[in-house]
């Protein structure tokens, strides 16, 4: 379902045909933001899925540091993707600031599906999450969440006049 979703909001993106590249310019934004968490105090995963050049324009505009996440091996530039995550999406949970790593870039066409973790708690009482990356280059970016916790998932989505959402679990 997930990969399927994603397949349609790409194949969404190209229909902008006024564009003479179209692995450069697309006519929507958007991102889909997965956290899940499994069982009671292990490692939870945030996984992105995002466009590798409006990622790379990000980058560039956040650091001036031109990356080609398409090319070679985009787990090189770990450093530069937790940087720029770091700055764009927060997460707590029980008021307590989530620290995640890199764990993983997968490339899938002109898309990146990034893999991050952090130590879970054993209980999510709240769980706050600001998500904006993208939203500073492109004003009409969404980030589509969905949260998975113990069999409870929850969905929404992330606007540039919406970037923060609380939930209670």
């Amino acid at each position: 379902m997930k990969l399927l979703f994603f397949g349609i909001i790409y194949g969404l993106s190209l229909l902008n045909l006024d564009s003479k590249d179209l692995s450069s310019n697309h006519a929507i934004y958007v991102s889909v933001l997965e956290i899940e968490q499994v069982s009671e105090g292990e490692t939870a995963k945030i996984m992105v899925k995002i466009f590798a050049n409006d990622l790379e324009d990000a980058i560039f505009n956040q650091s001036e540091k031109r990356l080609d996440l398409l090319t070679g091996s985009c787990d090189q530039n770990a450093a530069s993707l937790l940087s720029y995550f770091y700055d764009h999406l927060q997460l707590s949970i029980n008021g307590k600031l989530q620290k995640y790593s890199f764990v993983s870039c997968e490339i899938n066409d002109t898309s990146l599906w990034l893999t991050f973790e952090f130590k879970s708690p054993s209980k999510w009482g709240e769980l706050a999450i600001t998500a904006d990356y993208l939203m500073e280059l492109f004003p009409t970016q969404s980030n589509v969440v969905s949260i998975k916790y113990h069999g409870d998932k929850r969905m929404f989505r992330m606007t540039n006049s919406a970037t923060h959402q609380k939930l209670n679990f």
